[in-house]
């Protein structure tokens, strides 16, 4: 008997059969277990219901329930005087208040928050031409370059047409490849090339932050966040991110949110372990962030 080759087929076998153990007993109950799971008919009850409510759904709406944490970041300082000055030029006047800053040139104003928004308004009423999507694009990005800086971690978002005929440029951050709803960047760029607005709000992700909970399934993000929507709407997305509005903290955790997007445009942001709605969005649109003092 070989019993070299016998030793061999026994280690194998018990290898084969402890892998089997593991995947029985840990692998299978977390990514298998159907409590983890919405059921196809409870997806199809869900669409049926909104559908009789007027909305409409395209988008592919996920099965799986995932585990989530909080996610801590921090507001990102800088200096207001430098920021104001590369906006609007450095002979500029300064008035302060409780809430924010605010800067005033012939070129602009500025107003700086105190939790870290910047919102910029050009002085120079919009002109007309005909600038394309790439070269708005490409004009938004060298104007971030020339001024406050674009953040390492943004990406591009949208460019959408405004009705004025302006153009919407995004700038949504990501981390660890996961796009994030907290931070914001919109360039508004007129027809001419011109930069005529911007809101700006970044932070910097600390990393995960509190105790792992399991979400509410994605059907009851749909339903919460349909009870805001219009009847017509179409939702074409919905996905998990992290959303919090500006908070005067230094740090302070965001919540992990099931993002409901619609066909025009719309976000709704439901709290994917408490299924209450955080808040709501339009793009384009502008001062979204911008509109609570």
């Amino acid at each position: 008997m070989d019993w070299e080759r016998t030793i061999n087929i026994f280690i194998i076998a018990f290898l084969v059969l402890n892998l089997a153990f593991v995947f029985q007993l840990w692998l299978l109950p977390v990514f298998f277990d159907s409590s983890n799971y919405v059921s196809p008919e409870q997806i199809q009850a869900t669409l049926e219901e909104l559908e009789y409510s007027g909305i409409a759904v395209t988008a592919k709406v996920p099965r799986r329930m995932k585990r989530l944490q909080l996610l801590g970041v921090s507001n990102v300082l800088f200096r207001e005087e430098e920021v104001a000055a590369s906006l609007i030029g450095e002979k500029f006047e300064r008035v302060a208040s409780g809430a924010k800053s605010e800067y005033r040139s012939a070129l602009g104003e500025v107003d700086i928050y105190v939790d870290g928004r910047i919102h910029y308004l050009s002085a120079l009423p919009p002109e007309n031409g005909d600038i394309a999507i790439s070269a708005a694009r490409k004009r938004a990005d060298q104007f971030l370059e020339d001024t406050v800086g674009r953040p390492r971690d943004s990406i591009a978002g949208k460019t959408a047409a405004s009705p004025d005929g302006t153009w919407a440029v995004e700038y949504i951050q990501r981390w660890h490849g996961k796009e994030l709803e907290v931070s914001s960047i919109v360039v508004v760029v007129d027809q001419s090339g011109s930069i005529i607005e911007l809101d700006y709000y970044w932070v910097e992700v600390m990393g995960y932050a509190g105790e792992s909970l399991l979400s509410i399934p994605a059907t009851a993000a749909l339903t919460v966040a349909a009870e805001k929507m219009p009847a017509g709407a179409t939702i074409t997305g919905i996905y998990i991110s992290w959303y919090g509005m500006p908070v005067l903290a230094d740090q302070w955790r965001a919540s992990p949110v099931w993002v409901v997007e619609t066909e025009g445009g719309s976000k709704y942001y439901v709290n994917a372990q408490t299924g209450e709605l955080e808040g709501e969005r339009q793009f384009p649109g502008r001062k979204t962030l911008f509109d609570v003092e």
